[in-house]
């Protein structure tokens, strides 16, 4: 059997068209999270309210999204909050904590000299909670006190 040449412009040529597909689903990806970002960080404000608000009633007011040192995450936002009763800001981050029954959103509070403090779960009701919250502070949650640090801007 002869084998047939290679032209090489055939096969520059298919590579080219290849490396263009599959750079451009990636930017509509991108463009994608980056579109719907806006829309996580408001429908997440009211959750993140509603967790502090359970620990210190008539305490706290969002302020603002903050930015997290990953601009494509989807694991987590970060809010700037302020302490109604002294005045006091501080950065309140909802992120995604693994835990028996699966992933669920967890509240950290960070102050400015970086202290963390986690303030509970968000969006689980009854037995489910009451489990959580009666199981001791476990490896993840210190692991994100250590970390949250390291991500806010």
């Amino acid at each position: 059997m002869k084998q047939q040449p290679v032209s090489y412009k055939t096969f520059l040529l298919n590579y080219l068209i290849f490396i263009l597909i599959i750079s451009g689903i990636f930017l509509l990806l991108v463009y994608m999270v980056k579109l719907s970002q806006k829309s996580w960080n408001k429908r997440l404000e009211p959750v993140v309210l509603s967790v502090l608000e359970e620990v210190e009633p008539d305490t706290w007011i969002i302020e603002a999204a903050s930015p997290i040192d990953n601009p494509l995450t989807t694991a987590a936002a970060c809010y700037d909050v302020r302490n109604k009763k002294n005045g006091e800001y501080y950065k309140a981050v909802i992120l995604r904590l693994q835990t028996f029954y699966g992933p669920v959103p967890g509240v950290f509070l960070m102050d400015k000299d970086k202290n963390v403090e986690y303030k509970g779960y968000a969006l689980i009701q009854g037995r489910i909670k009451n489990h959580l919250n009666n199981f001791p502070l476990s490896r993840r949650i210190n692991y994100w006190k250590k970390r949250i640090p390291e991500i806010i801007k």
